[in-house]
């Protein structure tokens, strides 16, 4: 499965971020992350124990991602 997140606004219009993961032949959970624009580029590799290790780690990498560029306002 894939869980791809493309940057659509300002200069780095048409950049990605994508997180494959699955199951491999001996029953261990992996998460793979892949970032660029036209090709992509390995970042990260997870070989995880369970199904809750991989919820984990993907909430944990989709949140920093999505916050990444992003500043709060300052209310006075």
């Amino acid at each position: 499965m894939t869980i791809r997140m493309i940057n659509s606004t300002g200069k780095r219009n048409g950049r990605f971020v994508a997180y494959e993961y699955g199951e491999d032949l001996f029953g261990t959970i992996y998460l793979d992350k892949f970032s660029g624009r036209d090709r992509s580029k390995l970042i990260d590799k997870w070989r995880l124990n369970d199904l809750g290790s991989l919820i984990r780690v993907l909430d944990l990498e989709i949140s920093r991602r999505e916050e990444e560029n992003y500043e709060r306002p300052i209310f006075a």
